[in-house]
């Protein structure tokens, strides 16, 4: 009987470490499930927090993107560490005390940059766990109002060009004829970056000398204005521009 008894306890102490082992994942780092969207210029607020709400100030926090060993801030020792900080977000990035202590880890980044867009990764590590969530930044810069030419090459069927500049992300062109069709798929776009990663679209359309209106209209991909400019073009290619 006795023997059986020290059976049984035995058992019931093993079936506990299972359960006991896990205890060291109780909490979580949860990102945002909605992109942030602002303007150039702009202040902003990635948010991150602790699942369930813990004290992070004895936390190594760290902000980053593509690099792990390049954060975009990198908060540990109860300290920002400037030094190890990428360049490109040096006096722009700041972490909030208060917050911290809340379980807050959201990173305040100021004076957004068109080359600020992308998915930032934020991790907590408490020295034995650590978790990781995701913020995506959206840098919205709505472009120039487009303008439409002739784009004729001796040899070549004549060709309609739409440009605009100074969009952030890439915006939709679409193309359409007089009687409202959508001949998008006939064009060809060409997209290029500036120093300010701004982009500027030409999108290319080849004509006939019948088909005397057409449209291009370039649209944001986040929630924006749209811009629109027609070409009325007549028999003898004489151009009017809306």
């Amino acid at each position: 009987m006795k023997m059986r008894f020290l059976g049984r306890t035995c058992l019931i102490v093993l079936s506990l470490l299972p359960a006991v082992s896990t205890q060291r994942g109780r909490w979580t780092v949860v990102g945002s499930d909605q992109p942030v969207i602002a303007e150039p210029g702009d202040d902003v607020i990635l948010p991150c927090h602790i699942s369930p709400r813990v004290n992070a100030v004895d936390m190594e926090v760290r902000w980053y993107r593509e690099i792990f060993n390049t954060p975009v801030h990198l908060y540990m020792n109860q300290n920002d560490q400037l030094g190890r900080q990428d360049r490109a977000y040096q006096d722009r990035t700041a972490l909030s005390p208060p917050a911290l202590e809340r379980g807050d880890i959201s990173l305040h980044l100021r004076n957004l940059r068109p080359s600020d867009r992308g998915v930032y990764t934020c991790l907590a590590d408490d020295g034995s766990w650590n978790e990781e969530g995701q913020t995506e930044v959206i840098v919205a810069a709505l472009g120039t109002q487009p303008s439409i030419s002739m784009d004729s090459t001796q040899g070549e069927q004549t060709r309609l060009v739409c440009r605009s500049e100074g969009w952030s992300p890439e915006p939709e062109v679409i193309w359409r004829d007089r009687d409202g069709n959508d001949v998008t798929s006939l064009s060809s776009t060409a997209v290029l970056s500036d120093s300010q990663w701004l982009l500027s679209v030409s999108s290319y359309i080849k004509i006939k000398q019948q088909s005397n209106v057409f449209s291009c209209l370039v649209r944001s991909k986040t929630p924006k204005p749209d811009w629109e400019s027609k070409l009325h073009i007549s028999s003898e290619y004489h151009m009017f521009v809306d």
